[in-house]
């Protein structure tokens, strides 16, 4: 047995906004075409193809270019120990068709695809913090350039799904 241990340097990107943590889990929700969870039939024999994957996953994905995965509820068990526990979800979200940008330079890289959102509501109730790993950080591994394109391509996708879903709306004049 080997065991290989490998430094990296991890980014960590946080957006803060003003708005509560319902009406940017609400944007999000839309932005994701949150559902049921995105169910690749490849998996199970459906897709044969790369277009019939494509035409899959475009039919399902949200405006944001992600779609639904899954999420984790850690403030619902957390409140079981303290009861003044913020709400703190984790979401899964992603598109294989992205995902495969990347997977084809590097497949440790899927360690860390698809991508997850944290949304935070901040404990004086003053608003909502949305925490995630610049995914170029953790995703390309090796000096490949393509790798390093493509996922930091992604980055500017999740940063642009970030600033819509924390963009606090100026009244009109």
């Amino acid at each position: 047995m080997a065991k290989t241990v490998t430094s990296h340097n991890l980014q960590i990107v946080t957006f803060s906004t003003t708005l509560q943590f319902s009406e940017v889990t609400s944007r999000l929700d839309k932005q994701i075409g949150k559902g049921e969870a995105l169910m690749l039939p490849g998996f199970k024999g459906g897709v044969t193809s790369k277009e019939d994957l494509q035409a899959h996953v475009s039919s399902m994905i949200g405006p944001s270019g992600f779609r639904y995965f899954n999420e984790f509820n850690h403030g619902a068990w957390l409140r079981l120990y303290n009861s003044s526990t913020p709400r703190v979800v984790v979401y899964v979200l992603g598109n294989p068709v992205i995902a495969q940008t990347m997977l084809q330079y590097d497949l440790r890289g899927a360690v860390n695809i698809p991508p997850r959102l944290l949304v935070l509501e901040k404990a004086d109730d003053a608003g909502t913090d949305v925490v995630y790993h610049l995914p170029s950080s953790v995703i390309a591994l090796s000096d490949n350039e393509k790798l390093r394109a493509a996922a930091e391509a992604l980055d500017s996708k999740l940063e642009a799904l970030v600033e819509s879903i924390t963009a606090v709306e100026k009244p009109a004049l």
